[in-house]
């Protein structure tokens, strides 16, 4: 094998040492298109692999060149194939004539302009992509991606008036996606349409609320409408995220190279689609072709512990992670190990081993102080631990972070439950309910609260009573028919406590755990006895174990 290799470098060598004027005619079926001289540019910089990946296409492509039965549809795949190669190997200059060939041999293939287009955006000509998505767009429509990239060109021209129809025809075919509810957003800003800028792009933010770079935008939509609460708390909530393209052709583009970065995509589509052994091979070559202290080669490994996680090989996962804190840097950061730390971290939190959990989500701040989930899953050790103050501490942090974080806002009320601060934990729902009206389990807790609190200054059952039909009125299950018995038991109402109470009881013996069947037939036993409940959650209680 290394002796064909080597063969084929000596041959690829010379063919590459040729001169422009050197390069084969074409068959006689393409004699008539003037096609541009493809030549290689000088691969020592990219990895090994990734040469010879290279080499051989382009070996590939001479010998199509050199026969003349080569049909044009032949050597437009061939061009295209080296010049994809070329383009993801950021060779721009040599993909470009190689593309352009691929055009004018397959004109109405709209793939060749496309990749011109994103080709020319990475040299920076807006105006050149902007031509070149023009012409994808002519050949394909209705496609999505071409539609967005083209209102992104005209937008950074400052051409909002063209960007939006762009935007708005993405949107005819494909409703949900939000890189083309932001352009809309931001062309509606540009052109001082506040109130449609904030419709688009709270729309955007309710399909996925973890893009917080639309926060900044909509500051500015609110800021334009008079409404400065509503623009400082989406400017405090603004974190720097990617509004991704969904994008085949492109993805096919990040994924062409046989490289360390290649096969990490590829990897973590194969977890996407949920075929982890496939995952684990694809990571296992990545890590094959990178130094063990790069941070791709970290990354490789700790996504590879994440396939084997998945499988089920725990100790298998457990030694790749510890490699990659092993081979990680001591004082900077650095994301792979950040990560790495918080999984292991994880694994001990999941084993019962608090202070371990403690040590490894404590490192993987320090590898990366804004790591939201290590913050939160920090919170959550130490608060089913019976450390609640100092969870408290961590929720706070983890809204400093992301001020739309549930699970912070919902922890940090259940710390204070538990500390029984029961007012303060009343207010802090009231506020919550307020600033993410759209979580329902805020108003659900404060209903516990307001029927079941040990604290007679902080009960109200009419209160608890009016948020819990609200809540009925959405739908229903055992922990709602729970917490509408102990309304009514507040409110006096035995005989309807008892009865709903039983209600609950048989929907819990078709699927409950038995400690739920025990606390239900517990609090029945109460409201049999003209009693009211005065715990809102015994401390076996499931909410006040998370991350379970």
């Amino acid at each position: 094998m290394r002796l064909f290799v080597a063969l084929c470098c000596v041959a690829l060598a010379a063919t590459a040492c040729r001169r422009p004027t050197d390069q084969p005619p074409p068959s006689s079926s393409t004699s008539s298109t003037a096609l541009r001289d493809v030549t290689l540019p000088d691969l020592t910089p990219v990895d090994e692999s990734v040469q010879t990946q290279i080499e051989d296409l382009y070996a590939g492509l001479q010998q199509k060149l050199a026969d003349r039965a080569t049909s044009g549809a032949d050597l437009a795949m061939a061009f295209g194939e080296i010049a994809v190669l070329l383009h993801a190997a950021e060779y721009y200059e040599a993909a470009k004539p190689a593309y352009l060939n691929a055009q004018a041999l397959m004109p109405q293939d709209a793939r060749w302009p496309y990749y011109l287009g994103h080709l020319a955006r990475s040299e920076g000509d807006t105006a050149a992509s902007i031509a070149s998505f023009q012409q994808a767009l002519a050949l394909n429509p209705s496609d999505v991606p071409t539609l967005v990239w083209l209102g992104r060109g005209y937008q950074e021209m400052g051409q909002p008036d063209q960007a939006a129809p762009m935007f708005e025809k993405a949107l005819s075919a494909a409703p949900q996606t939000i890189a083309a509810l932001a352009g809309l957003g931001q062309a509606a800003l540009a052109r001082k349409d506040y109130t449609r800028a904030a419709q688009v792009l709270e729309q955007a933010l309710s399909i996925d609320p973890s893009v917080a770079s639309l926060h900044s935008p909509l500051a500015m939509a609110y800021r334009g409408l008079g409404d400065t609460a509503k623009a400082d708390a989406h400017l405090k909530a603004w974190r720097n995220t990617d509004i991704l393209v969904p994008d085949p052709l492109r993805q096919q583009l990040d994924l062409a190279l046989q490289s360390g970065l290649s096969y990490e995509l590829r990897g973590v589509r194969a977890l996407e689609a949920r075929d982890f052994t496939a995952a684990e091979g694809l990571f296992r070559k990545g890590i094959g072709l990178q130094p063990p202290t790069s941070a791709l080669s970290r990354s490789l490994r700790h996504k590879l512990g994440t396939a084997l996680a998945l499988q089920g090989d725990i100790p298998g996962a457990v030694a790749q992670f510890q490699d990659v804190v092993r081979l990680a840097p001591a004082d900077e950061q650095d994301e792979p190990a950040a990560k790495a730390h918080y999984s292991l971290g994880v694994l001990e939190a999941s084993a019962g081993a608090a202070d371990a959990a403690v040590r490894h989500l404590t490192a993987a701040l320090r590898y990366n102080p804004t790591y939201l989930e290590a913050r939160l899953a920090l919170g959550h050790v130490r608060r089913r631990s019976g450390r609640f103050a100092e969870s408290l501490t961590e929720y706070q942090e983890a809204l400093r972070i992301d001020p739309r974080a549930f699970e912070a806002r919902f922890g940090y009320a259940m710390a204070l439950v538990r500390l029984g601060r029961y007012l303060e934990a009343r207010d802090w729902l009231d506020e919550a309910i307020r600033v993410q009206p759209d979580r329902s389990e805020f108003a659900h807790a404060l209903a516990r609260i307001l029927a079941s609190a040990p604290d007679a200054t902080v009960r109200d059952g009419p209160r608890a009573m009016t948020l819990v039909q609200q809540l009925f009125a959405r739908g229903q299950n055992v922990d709602l028919g729970e917490t509408m018995a102990m309304v009514a038991a507040e409110l006096g109402d035995f005989t309807q406590a008892v009865a709903i109470q039983r209600e609950t009881q048989a929907a819990a013996r078709q699927g409950g755990s038995p400690a739920d069947i025990a606390r239900i037939t517990a609090n029945l036993r109460l409201y049999e006895k003209g009693q009211p409940n005065r715990v809102p959650w015994p401390a076996d209680h499931p909410v006040h174990r998370p991350g379970t």
